[in-house]
């Protein structure tokens, strides 16, 4: 056990606090107060430059940028301008679409970076959305949970899956399989997909925030497509099909990290006309990019400060004294925690080898597997704070606020980490 927290662990959380207040409160613009943060750390000498500005360095950094422009690409391209249509066409109520966005972006983020999934659905979504006189925002906020939440159901969905298995090779020697996630990620999926058309169908909508008519209006990258010849547009969806397809294979499959795969068809994209140069530089947001990088940093010195570490510990005492229902609950309870205030990878690699030695102690209600298990399910329930890479992309691009992304956010959580633990106790133990 890990003494008193110390003067750099409280340093870093109050960064970290800080950072969440100007989220919270939309008082401070995040990214400023993200990087504001890190530069107070230094100048106190919390860490190093090189665990300061580490973040920076991140592939995962660099993914968000290449999908902000892959997402133009793709819409000015015109590949997926027929699958609106066609859903529209046999799908006529706008909740009913919602949910065929939401069921394919489940199922792409189940099997590639759950970035690139946003990419890949974002632009039919806010195309559907304007084909109902909605906002962009009705459909990103619940895109932004479909690519999330369906990376829990597969080894290769999202990086804590992996990172989960990884860890149980090491103490164990064996990884889990590629579907052993599946069980509990069907569960959190439905437990998203309820809460959302649930509340739509009762006439919920909590997203709106602007006029309808706002969200009518034509983006410029689609206005490029209406003086393309279909000659022209079935040139460049060949041609995105093609490059994109293998990227996406590889990813999914380990081959390319997302950042080089994706990365290597934007470039493709340019130099063969499907994407111009302006509308790429445009679609690279700033902001977000600071932001992330800054969080990332962040994330780094809890980590190497011991601060993450001192407080998961806590939890230990109370586990050998639970049952193992409960005890499965509050370790997903406590990774869905760290997942929300910073990243999902950073909560499995704190939380996991904490799995371990509980198990090694002998002295717990719960195996590994199901210790495991219930740390993958919570740190796929990053949903509650938009630190989520994929919550960013989706917000930056549709519009939808902080607070309601907050707010339903939260309902989704309590009935899906419920039940994702009820499917682990059984499953698992």
């Amino acid at each position: 056990m890990n003494g008193p927290m110390s003067l750099d662990q409280a340093a870093a959380w109050a960064a970290l606090l800080f950072v969440l207040y100007a989220m919270i409160s939309e008082k401070i613009p995040y990214p400023a107060a993200a990087f504001g943060g890190l530069l107070v750390l230094g100048f106190f000498r919390i860490a190093p430059p090189a665990t300061l500005f580490s973040g920076f360095s991140s592939p995962a950094l660099f993914t968000v940028a290449i999908v902000l422009v892959m997402s133009a690409g793709i819409v000015e391209s015109g590949i997926f301008s027929g699958f609106g249509k066609a859903v529209a066409a046999r799908v006529k109520a706008p909740v009913k679409q919602l949910f065929a966005v939401f069921l394919s972006t489940s199922l792409l983020s189940a099997f590639m970076n759950n970035v690139g999934a946003i990419g890949i659905m974002l632009p039919t979504a806010k195309r559907m959305a304007r084909r109902a006189g909605q906002q962009a925002a009705d459909f990103g906020m619940p895109l932004a949970y479909a690519s999330i939440l369906g990376g829990s159901a597969t080894l290769i969905g999202t990086a804590s899956n992996l990172i989960v298995s990884t860890y149980r090779l090491q103490a164990y020697g064996a990884s889990f399989r590629m579907f052993d996630f599946s069980a509990h990620g069907i569960a959190i999926i439905f437990s998203g997909m309820l809460v959302l058309f649930v509340c739509r169908l009762c006439g919920l909508h909590p997203t709106v925030q602007k006029p309808a008519e706002k969200a009518l209006e034509t983006t410029e990258s689609e206005l490029l497509n209406l003086n393309v010849s279909p000659e022209r547009t079935k040139r460049k969806s060949a041609i995105v099909l093609l490059t994109l397809i293998p990227a996406v294979l590889a990813a999914a499959g380990g081959l390319l990290h997302p950042s080089v795969g994706f990365g290597s068809v934007v470039i493709l994209w340019l130099a063969l006309g499907i994407l111009s140069p302006d509308n790429a530089i445009k679609n690279i947001n700033i902001p977000v990019i600071l932001f992330l990088g800054s969080m990332l940093s962040l994330s780094s010195i809890l980590e190497s400060t011991g601060a993450l570490r001192s407080v998961a510990e806590l939890i230990l005492p109370l586990a050998e004294t639970l049952p193992a229902f409960p005890l499965i609950l509050l370790i997903l309870g406590f990774t869905t925690l760290f997942a929300n205030m910073m990243d999902n990878a950073v909560a499995v690699v704190i939380m996991a080898p904490l799995m371990i030695q509980l198990d090694l102690s002998g002295t717990v209600a719960a195996g590994a597997d199901a210790l495991l298990m219930a740390v993958a399910a919570g740190a796929s329930l990053g949903i509650v704070l938009p630190t989520h890479q994929a919550a960013i992309v989706s917000m930056e691009s549709t519009e939808f606020s902080r607070k309601s992304y907050i707010r339903t956010g939260a309902v989704i959580v309590l009935p899906a980490a419920t039940l994702a633990s009820a499917v682990i106790y059984f499953v698992w133990l």
